[in-house]
């Protein structure tokens, strides 16, 4: 936070704590995912025996976690893609309500989004949804890592309308630096 920058309130900054220990559990679940393939790809090479499941479990597991957990960080970092081209026309003032309008909006659907993967979560806990596999790889406890992701994603887009409405974003960025991706 610059000296400028006022001070965010505490619902914000909480959000935003959310959002960086998400992101923190991400990066785990990648470490966890390197090691679960290394051991399996030495198992199978050395000792001709693969750890079982390693395909459930990325795929199931931690791939939904790593992917899942970061959304909300990378929306308070402001780092998705987006098509600024229309945006980009318009006065900052105006561009920052319409952006605003947009996070409510989205934080709207995702927030529908979220009540529906904890509804699909509940049902699959209830009976213990597992991979066919063998052996089978529980999966429901890694649907709510899917409702928490949603969630998360969902509040840090009501605090980035927040800002937008506050004029503190879009973030400014140098017009070089921007020339520098192409």
């Amino acid at each position: 936070m610059s000296e400028t920058e006022p001070r965010a309130p505490a619902a914000i900054r909480a959000i935003d704590g959310l959002s960086r220990g998400l992101a923190a559990v991400a990066a785990l679940a990648l470490v966890i995912l390197a090691g679960n393939v290394a051991v399996d790809v030495v198992g199978r090479w050395l000792f001709h025996h693969p750890v079982r499941g390693t395909l459930e479990m990325t795929a199931n597991w931690w791939m939904p976690t790593l992917v899942l957990l970061a959304f909300a960080f990378t929306e308070r970092s402001q780092e998705h893609i987006k098509v600024t081209i229309l945006l980009d026309a318009l006065p900052p003032r105006m561009r920052q309500v319409v952006e605003g309008a947009f996070s409510l909006l989205a934080a709207g659907l995702l927030a529908l989004l979220a009540y529906h993967t904890l509804m699909d979560a509940l049902d699959s806990a209830a009976y213990g949804e597992t991979t066919a596999s063998s052996p089978p790889v529980a999966i429901w406890p890694f649907k709510f890592v899917s409702v928490l992701g949603v969630a998360a994603l969902t509040l840090q887009m009501l605090a980035s309308a927040v800002r937008f409405f506050a004029g503190q974003l879009p973030l400014r960025h140098d017009a070089d630096s921007d020339a520098d991706l192409v």
